[in-house]
């Protein structure tokens, strides 16, 4: 599946395509754990902001249920920080969106959802995180691993476009 990031950007689309991970069978020690979903995010750009307060950025992300059953329809939840790595209990929150239920092996994915980067956010470079599942409806085989954040040390983003991110 193609997607454009805003200017047209080729790069972006390879990025969100390699960064998607396979789904890996549990350790014997979990076999316990079979038939719930996991839900984790495979794939967030971009991970360094270089726009400041009250410009709007575009955000992308490729979640996916790696578990073994349905999971229930969920939250996922944007933060942004002037710190990296980004703390989710001290960031500020940027956006959110609905993720619908995803069956065993699905994925969701939102490219480009905008959002403005809100007052008290701090001067550029920004980090950002994201997380599913905020409002903890989905019982998981993992519950630790439903946030992602900024690499910590990343200072620049190089993008094949004109837009601000």
């Amino acid at each position: 599946m193609t997607h454009r990031i805003a200017g047209g950007s080729l790069l972006a689309t390879l990025f969100l395509s390699a960064c998607a991970e396979t789904p890996t069978e549990l350790p014997a020690e979990e076999e316990e754990y079979r038939g719930l979903p996991n839900l984790v995010i495979q794939a967030f750009i971009p991970p360094v902001i270089l726009a400041g307060e009250g410009d709007t950025i575009y955000l992308s992300d490729l979640t996916a249920n790696v578990g073994d059953n349905v999971s229930a329809a969920t939250v996922m939840r944007y933060y942004i920080s002037n710190i990296s790595p980004v703390d989710v209990s001290t960031a500020l929150v940027i956006g959110e969106r609905e993720l619908r239920k995803l069956k065993p092996k699905e994925h969701d994915e939102s490219m480009e959802t905008p959002f403005v980067i809100p007052e008290g956010a701090g001067r550029p470079p920004l980090f950002l995180a994201a997380c599913v599942d905020v409002n903890d409806v989905v019982y998981e085989v993992h519950e630790d691993d439903n946030c992602t954040t900024s690499p910590a040390g990343a200072d620049q983003l190089i993008f094949d476009s004109g837009a601000v991110y």
